[in-house]
């Protein structure tokens, strides 16, 4: 999915909606932008938003608004963005009510409940930081505070505030109180907590993995901000 996004991204040179849209459905479908051109998995909120899509509904409006409608679907796709905002608005995004917008737009194709809205907001903050040479601690305590301040700004996420509270503090948390589950909250916390707590990229990934319950998600999530972090050459070749 994160490939679909890349590729409309990079060729067009800006966002088309359709495009994206359409270019999910041949993922779907045929197992297009995959190694062995087969969809592997596809999630409840994702179907649904695609079923939407196939029945005339506008992209940005496709995604699921119900409260359990917030995996992290959006979250694990959303990485490309960074590059995107990056180019167009700079470091700082939430100084850019257009930039924020964008993002929300993106996870909006999916998912488009405030709690997934915000996370990608937050995750893309932290990442034009870590591609502006910003160091990790400083990159996700400005990008997070930067982000959660705008949110509480704008009376639409005047309730997610809340959802959030753990991030400021999330380094300091043991293992045992980090959950790594399918819910969008979770994904980020974790993946937070294992970039936060390691010093490379295959110890984030791996610490990760370890974490048990959706490991594929957590990792991707984690290892994004890990590449940026470390670069490629920081990629063990295994």
């Amino acid at each position: 999915m994160m490939l679909c996004l890349l590729y409309s991204i990079t060729e067009m040179g800006r966002l088309k909606y359709h495009d994206i849209m359409d270019r999910f459905i041949a993922w779907y479908d045929k197992g297009e932008y995959t190694p062995w051109g087969v969809c592997f998995d596809c999630g409840m909120a994702v179907a649904d938003a695609l079923s939407r899509y196939r029945h005339g509904g506008e992209p940005v409006l496709c995604g699921g608004t119900h409260i359990r409608s917030n995996g992290n679907g959006s979250l694990m796709r959303i990485l490309p963005m960074a590059f995107y905002a990056y180019a167009h608005f700079g470091t700082d995004l939430a100084a850019s009510g257009r930039a924020m917008e964008e993002i929300h737009k993106v996870s909006a194709l999916t998912h488009r409940h405030s709690i997934s809205l915000s996370a990608c907001g937050i995750y893309v903050n932290i990442a034009t930081r870590l591609l502006a040479g910003v160091g990790l601690q400083e990159a996700v305590q400005e990008g997070t505070t930067a982000a959660l301040k705008w949110y509480d700004s704008h009376e639409k996420f005047s309730s997610v505030g809340q959802t959030w509270h753990r991030l400021m503090d999330i380094q300091a948390l043991p293992e045992e109180e980090i959950r790594s589950s399918g819910y969008v909250v979770d994904t980020l916390e974790a993946a937070l907590w294992c970039l936060l707590n390691t010093d490379n990229y295959r110890d984030c990934v791996l610490k990760a993995v370890n974490l048990g319950e959706d490991t594929d998600t957590v990792a991707a999530v984690a290892g994004g901000l890990a590449g940026l972090t470390y670069g490629f050459e920081g990629i063990p070749a295994d």
